[in-house]
């Protein structure tokens, strides 16, 4: 059962209350839906169905966090610190060569800095890919040779 109040300032005093699952509140009106987000999505995906499972064991990948909206004191520290606009999402290394990919929607557009970085990070040496969706970056990786083949489950199995 859900109540609907237009304010919950009264309630403040009552905040134990409000965690028993059977008082749950609504704020009158539409409820907020979760923002799509399809990039965030497949980067999830990508790395829980396959760079982790099925990255060479002399590799290394990560995520670099650059995206997304801070306070402009935080972001002020973080340029300060060298946090550069544009760099790729996914840093990827192995057997000394450097690979990035770019995480985008279907619909997504690569902005002018990324592409502009993207271009720098391929004259310095690295291989960099712009990659729409899961499959796209899953197909890219097995481009490179960077994943693994995976082994059966049901190896120990002999036929019948």
């Amino acid at each position: 059962m859900a109540l609907r109040l237009k304010s919950l300032a009264h309630l403040k005093r009552r905040a134990p209350l409000l965690r028993v699952p059977a008082l749950r509140l609504q704020v009158a009106g539409a409820p907020k839906r979760k923002r799509a987000s399809p990039e965030h999505d497949a980067q999830v995906r990508l790395f829980d169905e396959y760079l982790w499972p099925l990255l060479h064991a002399d590799a290394v990948a990560y995520a670099i966090p650059n995206g997304g909206y801070r306070a402009k004191r935080e972001a002020e520290r973080l340029r300060d610190e060298g946090v550069t606009p544009g760099v790729p999402d996914i840093y990827i290394l192995w057997r000394g060569r450097s690979y990035y990919i770019e995480m985008k929607s279907q619909a997504g557009r690569e902005k002018s800095h990324q592409r502009v970085m993207r271009e720098g990070l391929t004259l310095a040496g690295a291989t960099c890919a712009v990659c729409r969706g899961l499959d796209a970056a899953v197909a890219q990786l097995r481009t490179w040779g960077l994943l693994r083949e995976p082994e059966p489950a049901d190896r120990w199995r002999t036929a019948a």
